[in-house]
């Protein structure tokens, strides 16, 4: 039974070191995110997008801090796969196992202020 519990915990802590985080893709940096409507009702509306990081079997092993960016860097792709470079993000859904940003991606045709 000792040898049982040995192997199993040290499965969990290696776990925590092959957990998948959404990293941020080129050009992904260039996406911009805004919470007041304002930066981008001058841009063109493309579509309706959503980021998530954490699943049901790995939340426990990712920090709120960790998940937040992963949740961002998602979007940020999702943003760059559409063509656009803005996002006016529109609610942040925090569930018990994951993070989801909900937000609205926009073509803005000069770079704006960060705001």
């Amino acid at each position: 039974m000792h040898k049982f519990l040995t192997v199993i915990t040290i499965l969990l802590l290696s776990a925590c070191s092959v957990i998948p985080l959404e990293e941020i893709s080129d050009f992904d940096d260039r996406v911009r995110l805004y919470e007041r409507y304002e930066s981008v009702e001058n841009c063109t509306f493309i579509d309706e997008i959503v980021g998530t990081e954490g699943r049901w079997y790995d939340y426990l092993f990712i920090s709120n801090k960790n998940l937040t960016l992963g949740a961002i860097n998602d979007l940020k792709t999702e943003a760059r796969s559409i063509k656009a470079n803005t996002v006016h993000i529109h609610t942040n859904m925090k569930f018990n196992t994951s993070v989801t940003i909900f937000g609205q991606a926009y073509s803005c045709s000069r770079p704006l202020a960060k705001g």
